[in-house]
């Protein structure tokens, strides 16, 4: 009895011992940290899973408020985080507070352009972002202050702070291109922001182009919105961005300025071979995880 006992305790021990080992062998290699659940980064995130999944790679996908919190878990030693997803605006906002960041700091690929479109009301007495800078009392309405456009802004105003004099309402965009719309005197509201693909139809850009005749972009030509990123990358793009194919010839086409999308890893946390290995998914597959 006393042998069977003992038999018995070893079996459990190395149950136990091997439960350990399943346990940490499903330990993901890769921890992504994206965006909003059901956002366009969340999505990449969802893709480049499924593409390194297939090459025996373990990996989580975890959603946040966006790209600032995207960088911090990336920069934050205790987090399991090593790979994120984030504008370049961003980024180069984050470095100015954490310069140290930059040595951590591997580029993996790019995710896009992505656009700041700045809309007004037909009769707002805004024409341009030269307006913006104007002292006038006006306020400009970005939807989240965790948004990719609300940390667009404030870099925004960090390059020319003129634009500091148009203060931001974080309120439901959508209500206030409405107020817009109406033109009340009494609306200190006067421009709408937001940041997005180009070609992306938010139900902010599908109002404006569905109603040309109340609103109207602003565009943003201000060359002191000028920076590189470290790797000497221009951190925004002045473009004509087209935004509708119209019918009879007639484009819409805005000024203003695009910013990338990137995939970005912090080397102390990834090691040589992972960094090989997504480097060239992002070289070779780069489509899959792009997406439409």
């Amino acid at each position: 009895m006393r042998m069977t006992k003992k038999i018995l305790l070893a079996f459990l021990a190395t149950l136990v011992l091997g439960m350990g080992t399943v346990a940490r062998a499903a330990e993901p290699a890769l921890v992504i940290s994206t965006g909003k659940s059901g956002g366009g980064y969340s999505a990449i995130g969802e893709r480049l899973k499924t593409v390194m999944t297939e090459q025996g790679v373990a990996v989580q996908v975890l959603p946040s408020v966006g790209s600032l919190e995207n960088l911090e878990r990336l920069d934050d030693p205790a987090s399991p985080v090593n790979v994120g997803l984030t504008q370049a605006d961003a980024l180069k906002y984050y470095l100015g507070q954490h310069p140290k960041f930059a040595d951590k700091l591997f580029m993996l690929g790019e995710i896009g352009n992505e656009c700041v479109f700045i809309a007004t009301g037909k009769d707002s007495g805004i024409a341009s972002d030269a307006d913006l800078q104007k002292k006038q009392g006006n306020l400009i309405a970005i939807r989240d202050p965790n948004s990719g456009a609300a940390v667009t802004y404030l870099y925004m105003i960090q390059l020319e702070p003129q634009f500091k004099n148009t203060a931001v309402a974080f309120v439901d965009t959508m209500e206030a291109l409405l107020a817009l719309k109406s033109g009340g005197s009494q609306n200190k509201i006067k421009a709408v922001m937001f940041v997005q693909r180009p070609e992306a139809r938010s139900p902010e850009m599908q109002v404006i182009l569905d109603d040309p005749k109340d609103f109207r972009f602003i565009s943003v030509t201000d060359w002191d919105l000028n920076d590189k990123l470290p790797d000497g990358s221009a951190v925004y793009t002045f473009e004509k961005v087209t935004v509708q194919e119209k019918k009879w010839g007639f484009d819409t086409k805005v000024d203003t300025i695009c910013t990338r999308g990137l995939l970005i890893g912090n080397k102390e946390k990834l090691g040589a071979d992972l960094r090989d290995r997504l480097a060239k998914v992002m070289l070779l597959s780069a489509s899959r995880v792009l997406g439409p």
